[in-house]
């Protein structure tokens, strides 16, 4: 069993070297897009390429992004694999607890073709604000970082096929043809918030994207600052605290955002053939 990472990058040098070499640890390869990165990514990831044969420089592409991107990728290596193989949806912030095989050897001895992995976001919160001008920056990411919480939950992986495409007009998760899910998830740890000026940048692309991230137009500009005594704190070696009140949270909050979609869509339904019927009128 192979596991082959695709990962698309904007402007994360100062963090894409580390999420990297913790992919390697169990990637047979990382196939890498870069999306117009103008902060140096693109020459270090290049760099890299050159002394690991593992990192495979797919290109670079000036388009809005969209996830579809990542279709593409499969698409163009996907025949090279076999049936038994993975894919690891790869995000250029994430880096897995553990080594995420034993876990999927059981979901292929199960018949399951997708696994979801739960987030530790990791804040940039009021105690990291308070000491960042005399911060070392010129440490890595993950030991400048440590208030988490466990909060989300995302797929992750899918089962490769060597005869079916991922259609590049549709933007889930993963292919169609990969639904059976297997139900544990392995943890990884997010930092998608490292520094102000890396915030605010961010929040700037995703806002100009026409296509992606309700989820970040939908908040205020100064919603990123946590708290750090509602998090808890990390530290390397040490297991990641995941709460059953979390899980349950959680849970909870996917139930309502499921009830409140039902709903929006059971209107729109709802307004469609009131108008329907009017134009009968």
């Amino acid at each position: 069993m192979k596991v082959n990472a695709i990962c698309i990058i904007k402007n994360e040098v100062d963090i894409i070297s580390e999420v990297l070499d913790n992919a390697l640890q169990f990637c047979h390869q990382i196939y890498i897009l870069d999306n117009g990165s103008t902060d140096g990514s693109w020459e270090l990831i290049n760099e890299k390429a050159a002394i690991d044969p593992r990192i495979n420089i797919v290109g670079q592409t000036d388009e809005i992004y969209r996830n579809q991107f990542r279709n593409r990728v499969y698409n163009q290596f996907h025949k090279e694999y076999s049936v038994d193989d993975w894919w690891y949806i790869l995000d250029a912030d994430e880096m897995l607890v553990d080594d995420p095989r034993p876990m999927l050897v059981k979901a292929s001895q199960g018949g399951k073709k997708q696994m979801r992995v739960w987030q530790a976001q990791f804040y940039f919160t009021d105690q990291d604000l308070a000491h960042y001008q005399d911060e070392d920056k010129s440490l890595p990411v993950s030991e400048r970082r440590h208030y988490y919480r466990v909060n989300w939950r995302e797929p992750r992986f899918f089962k490769n096929s060597t005869s079916q495409h991922w259609p590049e007009d549709i933007s889930g998760k993963v292919p169609p043809f990969c639904q059976d899910l297997y139900r544990p998830s392995p943890i990884c740890r997010h930092y998608a918030e490292r520094t102000p000026e890396q915030i605010q940048m961010r929040r700037k692309i995703r806002l100009a994207n026409p296509y992606s991230f309700l989820h970040v137009k939908n908040k205020s500009e100064t919603d990123w600052l946590k708290q750090s005594k509602d998090c808890f704190y990390y530290q390397a070696g040490k297991k990641i605290k995941f709460p059953l009140f979390d899980r349950i949270a959680y849970y909870a909050n996917q139930s309502q955002y499921w009830i409140i979609w039902r709903l929006k869509n059971l209107m729109s339904i709802k307004t469609l053939v009131k108008n329907k019927l009017a134009s009968f009128g």
